[in-house]
C-alpha cells in the first residue's frame, strides 16, 4: 500500500466489525504511523477474555475446537491466554470510532465501554437494542455515525 501513489501514506482509515474490529485495533496499536483512525463496529475485544474463560490453557485447547460453530485450527488460540485485547490493542492515540449495540449478547458492550477508556481519542456510539451485527435502521444509524467521523477527519 504505501507504495501506490493514490493512497495517503499515514493516513489510513482502518474499518473493522467484530473480530476485524479487534483486529484492526491491535494493527493500529502495534503500527501507529502508519494509521490515521479507526472506525470499529461492534469490535470483539472480548476474544482473550472468552478464550481464557473457555480453556485453562493453550495446551487444554484440541487441536479442531470450534466456534459459533465454525472449526478453527488450534493455532487460533495461540497467543489468546498472553493478552487482554481491551490493553493491548487500545494503544493507537489517533481518533476512534466506536459503535456498539447495547444488546450485544456476543461481545457485551461493557468491552467497548473499556476500550473508549483506554483509547486517548476515542468515541463510542452506543445503539439502544441494537445486537452483534447491525441490520436495518442499526445499520443505517451505525453507517451514519462513520460518515460524520470521516467528515470529522477531513475538516
Amino acid at each position: 500500500m504505501r507504495k501506490r501513489n493514490n493512497v495517503q501514506k499515514n493516513g489510513i482509515l482502518l474499518v473493522g466489525a467484530s473480530q476485524g474490529g479487534a483486529v484492526s485495533a491491535l494493527t493500529a496499536s502495534r503500527h501507529p504511523r502508519h494509521i490515521g483512525a479507526l472506525a470499529l463496529m461492534y469490535p470483539a475485544f472480548s476474544i482473550t477474555a472468552d478464550a481464557q474463560a473457555r480453556y485453562s490453557s493453550y495446551s487444554q485447547v484440541p487441536n479442531r475446537p470450534d466456534i459459533f460453530g465454525i472449526t478453527v485450527g488450534k493455532a487460533y488460540y495461540r497467543g489468546l491466554f498472553d493478552m487482554d485485547l481491551t490493553h493491548d490493542a487500545t494503544k493507537f492515540n489517533g481518533p476512534v470510532l466506536i459503535v456498539h449495540g447495547q444488546a450485544d449478547d456476543t461481545v457485551p458492550i461493557r468491552y467497548s465501554r473499556q476500550a473508549q477508556h483506554n483509547f486517548r481519542n476515542a468515541t463510542l456510539k452506543e445503539i439502544p437494542n441494537a445486537r452483534h451485527g447491525f441490520s436495518g435502521a442499526d445499520l443505517n444509524r451505525s453507517i451514519k455515525y462513520m460518515d460524520d467521523f470521516v467528515d470529522n477527519l477531513k475538516s
